[in-house]
C-alpha cells in the first residue's frame, strides 16, 4: 500500500452544490478502487498564478489517501476528461502528515 498526495484546482464557475458533487465524485473513486482517504484539506478559492482555460481563481483541494496505483490510473484518467478540473497533481509520498499544511494553519490562525 501506497501514500498519495494529490492536489487539484476546480473551476471557479462552479457553484457550492457542483463543487460539493465533484469533490464526492473524485472520493468516490479513490474509495472504489480500494482506497482510502486519510486526509482532506480545502484550501478554497484561491488566485492562479496565470490564467488557466481563461479562469484567473480556483477551488485547491489537497488529499492524502492510501491506495495501490491503479487508483491513480483512475483518478487521472476521471480528471484529464473533466471540464471542471483545471490542473491536478498526485505525487507518493513515505507517510501521512500530521499536521495540517501552513495553508490550512495560516486560515486557521486568523
Amino acid at each position: 500500500m501506497n501514500y498519495y498526495e494529490h492536489t487539484y484546482i476546480a473551476s471557479q464557475s462552479l457553484n457550492n452544490k457542483d463543487l460539493s458533487d465533484l469533490h464526492q465524485k473524485i472520493e468516490d473513486l479513490i474509495k472504489k478502487n480500494k482506497g482510502k482517504i486519510e486526509k482532506k484539506e480545502n484550501w478554497g478559492l484561491r488566485q492562479l498564478a496565470y490564467p488557466i482555460k481563461n479562469f484567473k481563481k480556483g477551488y485547491y483541494t489537497n488529499l492524502y489517501f492510501s491506495g495501490e496505483p491503479v487508483v491513480i490510473q483512475e483518478l487521472e484518467k476521471i480528471e484529464r476528461i473533466d471540464s471542471n478540473i483545471l490542473r491536478f497533481m498526485t505525487i507518493r509520498i513515505k507517510n501521512i502528515p500530521e499536521e495540517n499544511s501552513e495553508l490550512v494553519q495560516k486560515e486557521e490562525g486568523k
